[in-house]
């Protein structure tokens, strides 16, 4: 009797706190999912949270670039007398430091992604698991591309602007009205 009380014991679910900081007790199956389930609006302020990380990441990224750029292509020699495609060197040299420091821009989100993953390990797999669930919502209730006209834009198409409930409540009643107004011709004369 009393072993079967603490097999049941060790078998009731882990209190949310423990869950949401990772931690595990020592008498938890590894089959048992430790990801935390996350609500709406925390999915929405992580997400937001999570692009400020990606924005933060493309900066450093950017100055890492440029300045990195700028010391490769200030010791290579120069000869002013000598053009590279009808241009001077140190324009050239000059373009491609600022190509370099653009080139980090763009890498930089995905840098700053990554540091983001690293910090929140635990956090990032339960967001990973609602954006899935998030986007099987956006593909099925998107409306259809086809229906867009010059006079019906297709409105966000990703969902990618929707950062909250309230968002996404706005973002499907533009969808339901690019649908209707894709379906039915406006300004035809009514039929008698």
């Amino acid at each position: 009797m009393l072993r079967s009380l603490a097999v049941a014991r060790s078998l009731r679910p882990l209190p949310t706190a423990c869950v949401r900081r990772g931690l595990r007790h020592a008498h938890t199956t590894p089959g048992t999912s430790s990801v935390p389930d996350l609500n709406w609006d925390e999915f929405f302020r992580l997400r937001q949270q999570r692009r400020l990380w990606e924005r933060l990441g493309a900066l450093p990224c950017a100055m890492l670039g440029l300045c990195g750029g700028a010391a490769v292509f200030a010791t290579l020699p120069v000869d002013p007398q000598q053009t590279f495609m009808g241009l001077d060197p140190l324009l050239l040299f000059g373009g491609c430091s600022l190509f370099s420091g653009a080139l980090g821009f763009v890498i930089g989100p995905s840098v700053g992604r990554r540091w983001y993953r690293i910090i929140s390990k635990d956090v990032a797999q339960a967001l990973d698991k609602k954006e899935a669930e998030f986007f099987k919502h956006v593909k099925a209730n998107r409306s259809d591309p086809s229906l867009s006209s010059a006079s019906n834009p297709l409105p966000d198409f990703y969902g990618e602007k929707i950062n909250s409930l309230q968002a996404y409540r706005r973002w499907l009643r533009k969808q339901r009205e690019h649908e209707r107004k894709g379906t039915f011709s406006l300004g035809a004369p009514k039929r008698k």
